[in-house]
């Protein structure tokens, strides 16, 4: 998979499980002490988050980072068909 589509699929990935949540954009940045912007452009697949912010967002989203990266790992192969 090429970075254009993993970030593309993380953003999917991190969009379900924030309205899973019942969180806006606005909540999920402000849990992060973050502008909205930069979750939009993450959920978008503009921007790649860093390791330490993908930390930071599971802590936000109430996952553990275990649970968060196989979340996402077991979700992929859908993710792949994009």
């Amino acid at each position: 998979m090429e970075k254009s589509a993993f970030n593309k699929a993380l953003g999917i990935y991190i969009r379900k499980v924030r309205l899973e949540k019942g969180l806006t954009q606005q909540m999920l940045a402000d849990k992060m002490g973050l502008d909205f912007q930069y979750i939009s452009r993450i959920e978008r697949g503009l921007i790649s988050p860093t390791l330490f912010w993908l930390s930071e967002l599971s802590k936000a989203l109430d996952c553990k980072d275990t649970e968060f990266y196989n979340g996402f790992m077991e979700n992929k192969k859908e993710y792949d068909k994009i």
